[in-house]
């Protein structure tokens, strides 16, 4: 029996996900869409939390306290059928009705919202008698920004967060430093910029908490002038307060109700222009908040955290502030890493705050068995081989303009492909975008794809004048000259990329076949996109990957130490 105690993060709402750490490292983390294979899924991760369990060989009894990363849960499942229907309701006056006075009164009054259901999920699981903590959700995606992405301990951060809505708050802004925080200003939920942006998406067609990214690159097409006449439409509904550090509606409603007067003013507006305008008034808004906290604090170290600063052009923006020296946005800071915040809080708790572990990459997922993943890619058929020199063999296939997909080592955490989970390319071959849309991404004709290239080489292909770190890709930058090493792999408007910036110590494989690659080209990018079939999580396994191969247009696959060919062997 062991003697080993765990502490057990746990979301359970939009994009669930479960987390588990010893001491005050995080060992494992998982979503529940990668188990269920349903993109974003809302519920209770039962899938996820046997998961953690099962990785680190632990019984709910070697677990001394589950942590929420919030206090209001919304545990019941929702499809994405039911998050549209949601949305719709608030078109009838029996859903404006809702919204506008059950709701309210709901998340003023019930700080405990599904708490039972919670405790009956648990209990089934073996988990009932545990302790069981909740944690404020902006605290918790501020600890994400804090304690993941800090350098040392006493350095002080200004933390921001921003998202839709958490109980009771949409945005948060305050420092952090020795592990004590001071809070120094808090929005509340009516006054949310990512309700608007939700909103909006769904106004256009795309599906809200999820498809926000499409408008974020469609806005460069537009012209300067179009863009920023648009943006003072939205300007007129929502921008600081007095003190410049808390959002302020410029209606009496709150934001999710004043949204058809919105439109009503965008009537007649290009959809385009709608999307460029929404973008440029998210990053106004932002940058001047964050330049208001910097000179308010005297902090000019920024991390970041909550949906919205999934925005990478934001988050791009704010880095090239005058007022701040660096900036970072957690990785895939949407609801799906509060599990992770929770952990970082009951670890600071319980063993004090120098011992909790800053992230030192995001590959917190599973590993592919070896022998697994050769049975299951015997059943397949398809010819394989185990290559000596498996960055050798695939910078080889690059170079003849193939796509490789890649499924090896441990799966990544969240909404970015880091590597392990992703289809890679040459970046210089223009027509590599149309081919692995065809292939297998059925992307939008006018959404990027990223490049990822050695750290240490990065200012060859963009401007990154202060030294940010990106190794998660929750950022923008401007390419340069020679971008087009790189052209299938930037934004065909503005030129800029989400990149991914590699260091050998954070992916040694990964990193070993841009090495090779650039051996044979002299480049050292290479295009990579998540591995996933258009509307499906990205691949957690060698089933996952294997499905995926033989459903779409790709040709070799990298599974484990296995490098799959899409022919039947002889």
């Amino acid at each position: 029996m062991t003697n080993k105690k765990y502490i057990l993060g746990v979301h359970a709402g939009h994009n669930a996900s479960a987390c588990i750490g010893q001491g005050g490292r995080l060992l494992y983390a998982v979503q529940e869409e990668r188990v269920m294979r349903e993109k974003n899924y809302w519920g209770y991760p039962r899938h996820a939390i046997q998961a953690c369990l099962e990785h680190v060989g632990a019984s709910p009894s070697d677990i001394e306290e589950v942590v929420l990363g919030c206090r209001q849960v919304l545990i019941r499942y929702h499809s994405r059928d039911d998050l549209m229907e949601s949305y719709k309701r608030f078109e009838t006056v029996t859903g404006r009705m809702r919204q506008r006075l059950a709701v309210p009164l709901l998340v003023a009054t019930r700080m405990d919202v599904g708490h039972n259901e919670l405790k009956k999920q648990l209990d089934k699981d073996g988990l009932g008698n545990r302790q069981l903590t909740f944690f404020d959700h902006h605290t918790s995606h501020a600890a994400t920004a804090y304690y993941g992405l800090r350098e040392r301990p006493d350095k002080p951060y200004l933390v921001l967060t921003c998202d839709g809505a958490g109980d009771r708050n949409c945005a948060t802004v305050r420092v952090w430093e020795n592990g004590k925080q001071t809070v120094l200003a808090e929005t509340p939920w009516q006054h949310s910029l990512g309700a608007i942006y939700s909103w909006v998406t769904y106004a256009l067609g795309f599906i809200p908490l999820e498809h926000e990214y499409k408008l974020m690159g469609m806005a460069p097409y537009v012209s300067e002038s179009a863009t920023e006449e648009t943006c003072k439409i939205f300007e007129s509904f929502l921008g600081l307060d007095g003190s410049g550090l808390k959002l302020k509606r410029g209606s009496l409603l709150p934001t999710d109700n004043f949204v058809p007067e919105i439109f009503t003013k965008l009537r007649g507006v290009r959809f385009d222009y709608v999307c460029a305008g929404l973008q440029r008034f998210t990053e106004k808004v932002l940058a001047r908040w964050c330049a208001n906290a910097v000179r308010e604090t005297g902090v000019r170290d920024v991390v970041a955290a909550g949906g919205v600063f999934m925005n990478v052009k934001a988050n791009k923006r704010l880095a090239e502030l005058p007022e701040v020296n660096s900036f970072q946005a957690f990785p895939s800071c949407g609801d799906e890493t509060l599990c992770i915040g929770g952990f970082y809080q009951a670890a600071a708790a319980k063993y004090g705050h120098a011992e909790v572990k800053p992230l030192e990459h995001y590959y917190l997922g599973d590993d592919l068995d070896e022998a697994d993943t050769e049975a299951a890619i015997k059943a397949t058929g398809y010819e394989y081989s185990k290559p000596d020199n498996m960055a050798e063999a695939v910078a080889d296939l690059l170079v003849q303009g193939e796509p490789v997909a890649r499924c090896a080592g441990r799966m990544e955490f969240g909404a970015r492909a880091l590597g392990n989970r992703s289809i890679l390319a040459d970046p210089s071959n223009q027509d590599v975008v149309r081919v692995i849309n065809q292939m297998v991404k059925k992307r939008d004709f006018w959404m990027p794809f990223a490049p990822m290239m050695m750290a240490e080489h990065a200012d060859e292909y963009i401007h990154n004048e202060k030294g940010n770190e990106s190794p998660y890709m929750m950022m923008t930058f401007d390419s340069r000259d020679n971008f087009r090493d790189l052209i299938a792999a930037i934004h065909n408007a503005d030129l800029t990329c989400r990149a991914q910036l590699l260091r050998e110590e954070q992916n040694p494989a990964m990193y070993g076949i841009i090495d090779a690659f650039r051996k044979k080209t002299g480049r050292k990018v290479v295009l990579n996109t998540s591995f996933n079939l258009h509307g499906f999580p990205i691949c957690r396994d060698a089933k996952d990957a294997l499905h995926v191969l033989k459903e779409s247009g790709l040709n070799y696959l990298i599974a484990g130490p296995f490098l799959v060919k899409k022919t039947a062997a002889a």
